[in-house]
């Protein structure tokens, strides 16, 4: 969990930094800022769901078709041959924390307009104060977890907390305690073991084979089996998520494809049962070592509650798998949650509104 004061003497900032509660009211907002997709959940009941992706027209023709100078989200897709595009996350930070020059600042400001879409997303109100919890990966920097608070302040949003998106989880399931978390991310798988407290870093996991990892291992399967066949990594990642399988079944995956132009009908259903299976080993790996050092005492409990959460956990067979891979460690149980999209999101909110009102004003100020 992070949380930035902001270096000011107390004269300027009873000037330039109103306290929260002289604004028309609060709007607690949990947010699940993730590489591929971002979600949103506000205390007004709003959610929303958005591509974690920016664009900018290439020209002047291109303005003037949009309609607009920035695109973020869903849009960005449906006319990115018009844009320039920019995915403000890597790997589940923020990119430009890993880029310099030009592209460092291309990267920041796509950052800060996607948390600003995130925040008219959750319809505010005017003057109402803003604040949020924004889930991050379990192992995030110091340095991104100060980034997305830095971000979130330039989008307008009051009081900002960072904590690892299993632990979101965590909270909106009330699994606290005796359980390990395991978030299915594009670019993160992020496992956290629940211990009655806050995690620490020797709680936590993140695997950097993930959602992204697979689309590109379905491109390399794909290439292979049918040089001839074209596609894009968009068109790739609506195929996975369509079809996504780890077992044998009747229900074949076909698409179509174009080949010289034409569209062309392929059976992709082994090659995406081999990509997806490739996540089980490292997963089971890091529940292993979650598991073996934990107490002994206790080892048993957290093996028989591990919850999947995220955009991941949808693969069909995946709970069969991470079962079969659990007997080998003594056995145990898997729960995949009943709402992957927005559970983040969700335990980000609640955990917004148990937060304080003296809480958001020493981190605001």
């Amino acid at each position: 969990m992070a949380a930035k004061k902001q270096a000011q003497s107390p004269e300027a900032r009873d000037v330039a930094t109103p306290m929260i509660e002289d604004k028309v009211g609060i709007l607690h907002v949990g947010i699940d800022l993730g590489t591929s997709r971002s979600a949103i959940a506000s205390s007004n009941g709003t959610r929303e769901v958005m591509a974690s992706l920016v664009g900018w027209p290439k020209d002047s023709v291109s303005a003037k078709v949009l309609g607009r100078t920035v695109v973020v989200g869903d849009r960005v897709h449906e006319n990115r041959l018009a844009l320039n595009c920019c995915f403000p996350l890597k790997d589940g930070n923020l990119a430009f924390t890993q880029l310099k020059g030009d592209q460092r600042k291309v990267s920041r400001r796509a950052g800060v307009r996607l948390l600003a879409a995130l925040r008219k997303a959750a319809r505010v109100q005017k003057g109402q104060a803003v604040c949020a919890v924004i889930g991050a990966p379990a192992e995030a920097t110091r340095e991104n977890k100060e980034a997305i608070i830095d971000l979130a302040r330039e989008a307008r949003i009051d009081g900002v907390m960072v904590v690892s998106e299993p632990f979101a989880v965590a909270y909106a399931l009330d699994a606290l305690e005796n359980a390990i978390v395991i978030d299915i991310g594009a670019g993160t798988i992020d496992l956290c073991r629940m211990a009655g407290s806050l995690p620490c870093d020797e709680d936590q996991v993140t695997l950097f084979q993930a959602g992204d990892y697979v689309d590109q291992r379905l491109c390399e399967l794909i290439h292979e089996a049918h040089p001839e066949i074209q596609f894009t990594s968009n068109m790739i990642k609506l195929a996975k998520e369509r079809f996504s399988s780890m077992v044998d079944t009747q229900k074949r995956a076909i698409v179509s494809f174009p080949a010289q132009g034409r569209p062309t009908k392929i059976d992709i259903t082994d090659q995406i049962r081999t990509a997806v299976t490739e996540l089980v080993p490292s997963m089971i790996a890091g529940i292993q070592k979650l598991v073996s050092t934990f107490d002994p005492e206790f080892q048993h409990k957290i093996r028989d509650k591990v919850i999947v959460s995220g955009g991941g956990s949808q693969v069909f067979g995946l709970q069969d798998a991470l079962e079969s891979g659990l007997d080998e460690l003594g056995g145990g149980r898997v729960i995949i949650v009943d709402d992957p999209v927005f559970t983040g999101a969700q335990g980000a909110l609640k955990l917004a509104q148990d937060m304080p009102l003296e809480y958001w004003n020493q981190i605001r100020n």
